[in-house]
């Protein structure tokens, strides 16, 4: 992996998003599975976070200082999905689209060798690349979890057509 791959993946996220203003309301509102979150609730849940890489994270970045650990997880997604529960989908899509466009010029400026250049975080030594790593992968896994649920619901739909 290197900043070209990273800065594609984050270019793709955007598409993909912007492909979900395809899924209806009900799917967009639905929790995926039992006990899991609705497809508006994990991509609001992104904002926030992307919204404290580019903060606290990207813009701090080259101050030779420890950065600060993250705030509460439980705390932050919990408030993310209940604004995504009382928001317009077109508002939750445009306000990812928005940080994550933000966050893509940010990365898009630092240059190719800082990208392995370590920092610490708390205690941790980490790198770019080795950070965003670790962030790509938590996209991934829901880009998953929502393909996974879009097509069983095509599946049902598809069953259901054949049965009548």
């Amino acid at each position: 992996m290197n900043k070209d791959t990273v800065i594609k993946h984050y270019e793709h996220t955007l598409e993909w998003v912007q492909s979900l203003t395809e899924v209806t309301e009900k799917e967009w509102r639905s929790a995926i599975a039992d006990g899991k979150w609705s497809i508006a609730e994990i991509i609001a849940h992104f904002v926030p976070w992307d919204e404290f890489i580019l903060q606290d994270r990207l813009k701090k970045f080259w101050n030779n200082k420890a950065l600060p650990q993250a705030p509460d997880v439980h705390e932050m997604n919990q408030q993310s999905a209940e604004r995504a529960r009382k928001e317009e989908r077109s508002e939750t899509i445009g306000r990812f689209i928005a940080v994550r466009t933000e966050l893509l010029q940010e990365m898009k400026k630092i240059e190719t060798s800082r990208w392995t250049t370590p920092f610490l975080i708390g205690q941790t030594e980490l790198t770019l690349l080795s950070y965003f790593q670790g962030l790509i992968k938590h996209d991934l896994h829901h880009m998953e979890q929502i393909k996974k649920y879009s097509l069983q619901k095509d599946d049902r739909a598809s069953r259901s057509f054949f049965l009548k």
